[in-house]
C-alpha cells in the first residue's frame, strides 16, 4: 500500500504474487470505486451561493481545513428496500428478532409483510383462472314443502295499538279494532313513533272522539284554580263574641250586627279619583269655546 499527499491508493487485490509451482485463483470482476473530495464539493457549493446572491468569494477568504481532506471511498450498491413485518396476532412490528416481543408470537406466514412480496407470472396465471364468474343472485327460494318464496327487500315493520283495549290492529293498515270494534284514531300509538313527521296524527287516523261517560266524570270531579278568597269575621260590641258565618245574630248575647259592630279584617275604603279644580275650569272653558257656534244657549249659573 503506498501513501500520497492527498489521498490514499488501494492496491488491486486480484493481482497476487505467486510462486510458479502453485495453482492460480479464478479472476473476479472488481467493485467499481469513486473517488469524492468533499472539500472540493463544500467549495462549489460556496461558489454556487454566492453567485445566487451576487456576492464574489475569493481564494483568501475561504477558510482553509486545517487537515487535507481525505477522498472517501464509495462502493456503488444496489438499493435495498425496507420490510417490515406484523404480528397477525397482536399487530405489533417484528424486530431484528423473528419473535414478537408483545405476545411472544413466533413470526409465521400469516404475518403480513409490507410491501406485499410480487407475484411471479405462474402465480398471476393461477389467480386469474382461479377467479369463477359471479353467480347471478337466487330470487326464489324453495321450501321443504314444495313452495316457492320470492325474495323481497327488507321493511321495517309498524304496529298499531288500539288505546281503548291495547290490541293490535291486523294488519297494520287496519282502521277498525277487531276486538272492540274501535275506528283508529289520533290517540292510537305507532311503534315505531315518527313525531317529527306527523306530530298531529298519522295518514289515514280519525280525530279522537271524547269518551263520554270517562270525559263527565272528569269533567266533574276535575279541579279548577281559583282565586284565593279572604275570610271575614265579625265580632258583637257588647260581649266581644263572634259571629257565626251567615246569621245576623249574636250567639252569645242575641245582639243583632250593626255597623259597631268590629270586622276582621278591616274594610279598606275605596279611592275616589279628585281631579284638581283648576284643571276641571279649564276644560270646562274649552269645551264652552267649542259650543260658540251652536244654535243652543249656555245654562245660566245661578249662584246662592
Amino acid at each position: 500500500m503506498t501513501i500520497n499527499s492527498t489521498n490514499y491508493s488501494v492496491s488491486n487485490p486480484s493481482t497476487e504474487v505467486i510462486s510458479p509451482t502453485t495453482t492460480t485463483a479464478p479472476a473476479t470482476t472488481p467493485t467499481r470505486t469513486r473517488y469524492v473530495d468533499r472539500h472540493a464539493l463544500q467549495q462549489e457549493r460556496a461558489r454556487a451561493l454566492f453567485a445566487k446572491y451576487g456576492l464574489t468569494l475569493e481564494s483568501h477568504e475561504w477558510i482553509a481545513a486545517p487537515v487535507p481532506m481525505l477522498a472517501v471511498q464509495r462502493v456503488e450498491k444496489a438499493i435495498r428496500m425496507r420490510v417490515h413485518r406484523s404480528c397477525h396476532h397482536c399487530g405489533a412490528i417484528y424486530g431484528a428478532e423473528k419473535v414478537c416481543f408483545q405476545c411472544e408470537h413466533k413470526r409465521c406466514k400469516k404475518c403480513p409483510r409490507y410491501p406485499p412480496k410480487k407475484k411471479t407470472l405462474g402465480e398471476k396465471e393461477k389467480d386469474d383462472a382461479g377467479e369463477k364468474p359471479k353467480k347471478k343472485r337466487v330470487l326464489t327460494v324453495t321450501t321443504r314443502a314444495g313452495n316457492e318464496l320470492a325474495y323481497q327487500p327488507p321493511k321495517q315493520r309498524v304496529k298499531r295499538t288500539c288505546h281503548k283495549c291495547d290490541t293490535l290492529f291486523v294488519p297494520a293498515t287496519a282502521t277498525i279494532c277487531e276486538q272492540c270494534r274501535h275506528i283508529r284514531c289520533t290517540k292510537c300509538p305507532r311503534e315505531p313513533a315518527k313525531l317529527q313527521k306527523w306530530p298531529v296524527g298519522y295518514p289515514g287516523d280519525v280525530e279522537a272522539d271524547s269518551d263520554s261517560e270517562v270525559e263527565k266524570q272528569l269533567e266533574k270531579f276535575r279541579r279548577t284554580w281559583r282565586k284565593p278568597r279572604q275570610r271575614v269575621r265579625w265580632e258583637c260590641e257588647k260581649c266581644h263574641s263572634s259571629f257565626i258565618s251567615g246569621t245576623p245574630q249574636c250567639p252569645g248575647c242575641g245582639h243583632e250586627r250593626c255597623d259597631k259592630c268590629t270586622r276582621s279584617p278591616i274594610k279598606k275604603a275605596r279611592k275616589e279619583e279628585r281631579f284638581d279644580p283648576k284643571l276641571v275650569a279649564v276644560v270646562e272653558a274649552k269645551l264652552r269655546a267649542l259650543d260658540v257656534e251652536s244654535d243652543v244657549p249656555p245654562p245660566e249659573v245661578t249662584v246662592a
